[in-house]
């Protein structure tokens, strides 16, 4: 397993966000948390690059302030 940078578990995430990182190296990639610039981002609810309300999927942006957000 490749070393991320520190986690950072204090951030929650939406459980609907996906990343190929975290499907191969599991819930503590450093991409679920912080959005990479070489990581594609998907909803597993729309399975597109935005949610159900229309916004962009990435950390950042998967947050409980969105009402489609499902906390992991």
């Amino acid at each position: 397993m490749p070393e991320f940078t520190r986690v950072d578990r204090s951030r929650p995430v939406c459980k609907h966000l996906r990343t190929k990182a975290l499907h191969a190296y599991g819930a503590d990639t450093h991409d679920a948390f912080h959005t990479s610039r070489s990581s594609s981002y998907q909803c597993l609810a729309t399975c597109f690059v935005t949610g159900p309300d229309r916004g962009l999927c990435v950390p950042e942006a998967c947050q409980p302030s969105r009402s489609c957000f499902k906390a992991r």
